[in-house]
């Protein structure tokens, strides 16, 4: 893991390669987990869009996440894990 990486640069890193990483409710009692839209920002959050400009519908796919965080505070903090993965995963590096 790279220790100069920080917050910001991660997050930019999926916004511009097309992550959308977001806490996904599972119910009213705040548990939750960690979802994962590749796509997700081209799509503005949705499965699928058509880009007038390109001519084509765009789609993405929503990864939820394995791990259960009993409440939204507890999810949030493990964020940045999930930038760091991300990027170290599809980054190359």
């Amino acid at each position: 893991m790279q220790d100069n990486w920080n917050f910001n640069e991660n997050l930019k890193w999926c916004i511009d390669n097309d992550f959308q990483v977001y806490i996904q409710p599972l119910d009213n009692s705040g548990r939750c987990k960690i979802a994962i839209r590749k796509g997700g920002i081209s799509t503005e959050g949705k499965p699928s869009k058509y880009c007038k400009e390109k001519g084509l519908t765009l789609y993405s796919k929503e990864t939820l996440g394995s791990v259960e965080y009993k409440t939204q505070k507890k999810a949030t903090e493990n964020l940045p894990k999930v930038y760091i993965y991300l990027r170290q995963t599809y980054g190359g590096i």
